[in-house]
Formats: structure tokens, C-alpha cells, sequence
């Protein structure tokens, strides 16, 4: 049986903040940062790497949020490890990330939480 993790990007120009997350909303891999460059995005290959390694049976659900074509570069980067690894990408409306958060009450929120909060949204919507 195949164990279910939640990617969150939250994507930044020129940047990007990742929080894995299991089913029950608890942080397995805490918050990373990485540059939108050629080299950020062989650091990210490694650290799913490592993470499929320690997880072999995990199905990884990757989201980030539409946010004016700056998520383009990771979305297309996770598309194209979905030959490696075991990931399913989608691209969010960051209206309902939004909302979900609120209903959170996190009052402030930093790229970090955002990461998280798009891992969230996923586990508690997974239909959308």
C-alpha cells in the first residue's frame, strides 16, 4: 500500500518555499528554499531523491498556486520527475489556498506557512 505525502510550493520570483507534509498534517520534511535556477532545481531532483529513497512506497501529490506564470518553471520541473518518481502535480487556484488558510486563523503568513497552507489545501480538498 502506497503511503500518501503533500508537496506545497509556494512559488516567489525567482524562488521557491516546499513543505511536505503527511496525511495528517504533520510536517515530514520541514521547509525548504530553493532558487528558480538550474542548480536549485538539481538540489530539489536530489532532495526528492533522497526523500523517495527513505519513502519507497510514497505517492507524493505536488501542488503550487497560479500565481501570473511564475510557478511555470516548477510546475514543469515536478512534470518532468514524474518519469523518476512517484508524483502527481496540479496547478492550484490560490483563492481556495486562501480561504483554506483563513479558516486556519494563522494570522501571519510567511512563504513557509504558504507552503504549507497549499499542502494543506490539498489534503483537506483532495477532489479539487
Amino acid at each position: 500500500m502506497e503511503n500518501k505525502f503533500y508537496l506545497g510550493v509556494d512559488v516567489s520570483k525567482g524562488y521557491a518555499d516546499f513543505t511536505i507534509l503527511n496525511g495528517n498534517k504533520d510536517v515530514v520534511e520541514n521547509n525548504f528554499q530553493l532558487d528558480d535556477t538550474f542548480e536549485g532545481h538539481n538540489q530539489f531532483f536530489k532532495i526528492l531523491s533522497g526523500f523517495f529513497a527513505a519513502n519507497a512506497d510514497a505517492h507524493l501529490y505536488a501542488a503550487v498556486e497560479s500565481t501570473g506564470g511564475y510557478e511555470n518553471n516548477w510546475f514543469n520541473c515536478l512534470s518532468k520527475f514524474q518519469a523518476q518518481f512517484n508524483i502527481s502535480v496540479a496547478r492550484l487556484n490560490p483563492f481556495g489556498v486562501n480561504y483554506n488558510s483563513k479558516a486556519t486563523l494563522e494570522r501571519i503568513i510567511t512563504d513557509k506557512q504558504s507552503a504549507k497552507n497549499i499542502a494543506g489545501y490539498m489534503i483537506s480538498h483532495p477532489k479539487k
